[in-house]
């Protein structure tokens, strides 16, 4: 139904509708579609625009989010106080005494397990500063911003 007449309440699609005949009706025709176009030309550089204030928004927040997240991590990684273990298992009378020597044994190979990884804790740490510093370097640059993400003023 590209040139007939519209049901009530249907909205016309102006991409399938023909060109009047009379060069008064296509002048005001013409001036309408310019119009509309128009108004979907500011339609889309506010989109644009707001496509461009999200991506600032994003890289302005991702460096303190990736640090935030990163520290948030390493605090949950923490492994907890040592724990004293005694070198050599004391007198320990009654039945909890072969109990309280495997416990005692557990200790000492979870203690020898977590001195390397906490041997390699202020190199990580190292790292991760270094990667928050270079990510606030980037943010900190002048950087050309495409034409297209810049608001008219």
């Amino acid at each position: 139904m590209a040139g007939g007449s519209l049901a009530a309440g249907a909205t016309p699609n102006r991409l399938k509708r023909k060109a009047p005949a009379s060069s008064a009706a296509a002048t005001s025709t013409s001036e309408g579609e310019e119009e509309a176009i128009e108004e979907e030309i500011e339609e889309l550089e506010r989109e644009v625009a707001d496509l461009g204030r999200r991506i600032l928004d994003h890289r302005r927040d991702a460096a303190a989010r990736f640090a935030e997240d990163a520290v948030s991590r390493l605090v949950a990684l923490r492994p907890p106080p040592f724990l004293e273990v005694p070198s050599e298992p004391q007198s320990i009378a009654g039945w909890h005494a072969g109990a309280e020597q495997q416990m005692l044994e557990k200790l000492k190979i979870i203690k020898s397990k977590l001195d390397p990884n906490v041997a390699v804790m202020h190199k990580l740490l190292k790292n991760l500063n270094g990667c928050a510093a270079r990510m606030e370097k980037l943010e900190q640059l002048n950087v050309n911003i495409h034409p297209v993400f810049q608001r008219k003023r």
